[in-house]
């Protein structure tokens, strides 16, 4: 083949055509100078460009792949440099998940929104989201305009507009199994299940009738297929269950029924995840009911299981090498949170070689918005977090079993 180190100049070129009609006379015939022509300027391009023969394609191979190179490092981030750290056996990049807590936008938040606008609140913390190939949130409110509060003491919902803070953090899916997204009665939840359709976010634990609500969210990621299934175990009244052509929300309280639908995820999927909302609000350590629980949906099959419902954050726990989150806090709340209902942060899970690595990056809601305070706050935050937590070491966020 020939390869080229040079650009061809125009210039060969125009002047050449400009002498077309004298190459067709000397070449004996019309049209006979084309050949002479084309071979003329096909040699003087070689050689002005600097073009040289080659017996084969490897040196143009070779600075191909210097080029690509180059490139991937120049584009590479946070994402990237994880996938390279743990490749799959099979040729697979690892899976990154970012997973954060409840998120509703009520009373202080509603005025900085209309204020400052939907994305506000994220603005800080999206680059941190946004760098995972999945991200999962804890959505407490219903998406709506319209409905009949449910008589409960607080009912929360929310413009369809608000969602496009949710895609501005980055976030894919929502879990919808927790106590408030039935706050405006069915007509309320089947509006949210119809935004969410139309802006694009992933959900489940919810649904138009029992199979959907029950339903794992399954998505295709680097080559694998992640399923993420949710559960609440804090439901106002069984009115609230999707049952047969009901409308409603995934019930947790069933166990059996939540360990056989996990087994079915994990059979047809590599992973499978389970957003759990349960618990006792305000509470730092999980009960030893919602601790065996995690233990027999691990053992069901699932790979991780992160926890919501107590607005504050709990420790974590590995049984048998899957992470457990018991409760991952506010993500999301109005400024009346302070002290350790302002406490938050992203969970990181990668995903490679058929097991899960779990971490954990501090951050904290202040005025309305997610805000990182520091290496001192992180540091202190993993410090407490190990204190509460079971068998495991915090460094530096990573989250490792001390056994």
């Amino acid at each position: 083949m020939i390869y080229c180190h040079g650009v061809v100049h125009n210039s060969l070129f125009k002047q050449a055509a400009f002498h077309y009609d004298e190459w067709e006379v000397l070449a004996g015939h019309p049209g006979g100078g084309k050949n002479v022509l084309l071979f003329i300027l096909f040699a003087a391009a070689l050689i002005l460009s600097g073009c040289s023969f080659v017996e084969d394609s490897k040196a143009a191979d070779e600075l191909t792949s210097v080029s690509h190179a180059d490139k991937a490092q120049s584009e590479m981030s946070w994402k990237d440099a994880t996938a390279l750290k743990g490749t799959n056996e099979v040729g697979h990049e690892s899976i990154n998940i970012v997973a954060a807590g409840d998120v509703m936008f009520e009373w202080s938040l509603e005025q900085t929104i209309e204020k400052e606008g939907p994305v506000y609140p994220f603005e800080k913390v999206s680059d941190s989201i946004s760098e995972a190939d999945y991200a999962l949130v804890n959505l407490e409110t219903a998406v709506t305009e319209r409905g009949m509060k449910d008589p409960k003491q607080y009912n929360f919902r929310s413009p369809p507009n608000y969602l496009e803070g949710l895609l501005y953090a980055g976030f894919d899916f929502v879990s919808l199994a927790n106590n408030h997204t039935r706050d405006y009665g069915v007509e309320g939840l089947t509006d949210t299940l119809h935004y969410l359709y139309t802006y694009n976010v992933d959900y489940a634990g919810a649904g138009y009738n029992e199979s959907d609500a029950y339903k794992a969210n399954t998505v295709e990621l680097n080559g694998e297929t992640v399923s993420v299934l949710a559960f609440s175990q804090v439901l106002p009244s069984t009115d609230w269950y999707a049952t047969g052509g009901q409308p409603g929300i995934a019930s947790g309280y069933q166990q059996q029924r939540c360990l056989d639908l996990i087994k079915e995820a994990k059979e047809s999927s590599n992973y499978t995840i389970v957003y759990m909302h349960w618990g006792t609000e305000s509470e730092v350590t999980p009960e030893k009911e919602t601790r065996d629980y995690a233990e027999a949906m691990v053992k069901a099959g699932a790979d991780a299981v992160i926890g919501s419902h107590p607005h504050v954050l709990q420790g974590f726990e590995l049984i048998d090498g899957s992470p457990v989150a018991y409760s991952l806090g506010n993500f999301l709340f109005p400024d009346y949170v302070e002290g350790v209902q302002a406490q938050t942060g992203l969970l990181q899970l990668e995903l490679h070689n058929g097991s899960v690595d779990i971490g954990f990056v501090p951050w904290k809601i202040e005025d309305d918005q997610l805000v990182n305070p520091g290496t001192a706050y992180q540091e202190e935050q993993w410090a407490y977090l190990e204190e509460i937590s079971y068998g495991v070491t915090l460094d530096q966020g990573a989250i490792r079993s001390t056994e």
